[in-house]
């Protein structure tokens, strides 16, 4: 999950983590890690790898923009649709009215913090 330098500022000054242990930096787009034993966010409460496993989110009062609209994604043609690879899109209606706005909008702002760099 990309998030924005805030975003790794705000995680990292309440979780009291260093950045470097939640965030890698993917061709200058900061990306959140998984955790390498289930496979999940490293800010998932889970012990298991299973798809299906229970866990609830850590940080979900101040989860990333990108956390707070998933599964909700750009495609190739800018449009919202649900990831095809989350396993639980099914459960999720159509986009909202205004999602490919929210979405082009936090694009930008993680491209553009990617490319000051």
């Amino acid at each position: 999950m990309p998030i924005t330098k805030a975003e790794a500022s705000r995680l990292a000054r309440r979780t009291g983590m260093k950045q470097d242990d939640f965030s890698v930096l993917n061709d200058g787009i900061l990306t959140l890690l998984n955790n390498a034993d289930t496979k999940a966010c490293v800010f998932l409460l889970t012990d298991s790898a299973d798809v299906n496993a229970e866990g609830m989110c850590s940080v979900y009062e101040i989860r990333p923009k990108g956390c707070q609209t998933y599964p909700y994604v750009l495609d190739t043609a800018d449009a919202a649709v649900r990831d095809e690879g989350c396993p639980h899109r099914s459960q999720f209606g159509p986009p909202p009215e205004g999602m490919e706005t929210v979405l082009l909008n936090l694009e930008e702002r993680i491209v553009r913090e990617g490319s000051s760099d």
